[in-house]
């Protein structure tokens, strides 16, 4: 569901002062003369070694940050064998850490207002009491939502290993609340814009709450699907009620798809008239693509996407794991086969008409 794993780390590229970007200097009081200082970059996809440097004899070390300016950045300080550091820099910042010895449990951060907030997020979230613990964290996002340190509630874990917020609607509004704030001050942040991402995955993943329950109160007995074919009209799943139905996911890029697909125009021919039909969810993002794939093969049957890919609220609604996968459902709306073999088809189809 989240695509942020971890917020605290950063890409510290040594530089000429020229440059874009801020400057980073510190001491570690006791235990880090000599030691190695790790600098990482955590984007919302991982994350990944950029430098490291060693600390000087006096426990003193000095970085200069290349970053783009007006798009804050996660850092983290980690000396080996010990602790780290979590920083939120943006330009022109000079930043003094100070750190009380090599395990880092100990530290205060001037010249950096991000990196304060931050400090005091992670403290919210050492807090033993979840109670006081999610109150303390949502007064401190509806006080700092336009603050890039407020991602660090809703994603980082709290003391007992759990997360602050959920995806059940109630925190969700939260969720909204800083990616609304986020997005209209830092477009072109990564953070940012996972954190959109992400919500749209819930709302995707509400639509499709909405609809398995649309689906368990209507008179079918399979969950309603209804998506837009390569023409923009919608079709429902509910429509071909009363016929063989063979509900299949899958995607214009598949390496098997065309093959897959001839084998399954040859069954279809032989019985369509006598009342099976195909609803083929494909789970493309390219509009363009799906549709010149679809007229391509000359698919004579419904073809459908909403090109939300494997975020489409059909594939949790049918708990698709993995494409190509189908579903074969009876005249009286049963699903009755799962993952129908091409060789298998035209056996399972005829005996269901």
């Amino acid at each position: 569901m989240k695509h942020i794993a971890t917020l605290l780390g950063a890409t510290l590229l040594l530089a000429g002062c020229s440059e874009s970007g801020v400057n980073i200097r510190g001491n570690v009081a006791v235990g880090g003369s000599g030691k190695t200082l790790v600098v990482e970059r955590v984007t919302p996809t991982g994350s990944r070694f950029v430098d490291s440097l060693r600390i000087g004899r006096q426990g003193n070390f000095s970085l200069f940050v290349k970053q783009q300016a007006d798009v804050p950045e996660f850092y983290t300080l980690r000396i080996a064998g010990g602790g780290s550091v979590p920083l939120l820099a943006e330009v022109p910042e000079k930043i003094v850490v100070r750190i009380a010895d090599s395990t880092a449990s100990e530290y205060t951060v001037t010249g950096s207002e991000g990196s304060v907030l931050v400090q005091e997020a992670n403290a919210i979230l050492a807090q033993a009491d979840p109670i006081a613990r999610k109150q303390a964290a949502a007064q401190f996002i509806s006080q700092h939502a336009g603050s890039m340190a407020s991602i660090v509630p809703l994603y980082h874990l709290a003391a007992d290993g759990t997360f602050v917020f959920t995806d059940d609607a109630s925190d969700v509004v939260y969720f909204g609340i800083v990616s609304d704030s986020l997005n209209a001050r830092y477009p072109d942040s990564p953070y940012a814009q996972a954190l959109a991402a992400d919500m749209q995955g819930f709302a995707n993943a509400a639509e499709a709450a909405r609809l398995l329950s649309e689906g368990m109160d209507n008179v079918v007995d399979f969950p309603e699907i209804e998506l837009p074919d390569v023409l923009g009209k919608r079709q429902k799943l509910s429509d071909l009620k009363g016929k063989v139905i063979l509900l299949s996911f899958t995607a214009s890029n598949l390496p098997e798809l065309k093959i897959l697909n001839r084998e399954l125009v040859e069954v279809y021919d032989r019985h369509a008239a006598q009342g099976f039909e195909v609803y083929q969810v494909s789970l493309d993002t390219d509009k363009a693509q799906w549709i010149r794939s679809v007229s391509e093969q000359r698919l004579p049957w419904i073809s459908v996407s909403d090109q939300l890919g494997g975020e489409s609220p059909a594939v949790r609604l049918y708990n698709v794991q993995r494409i190509p996968a189908n579903f074969l459902i009876d005249r009286e709306g049963n699903i009755v086969r799962r993952n129908v073999s091409s060789a298998e088809m035209e056996a399972a189809v005829s005996e269901l008409l």
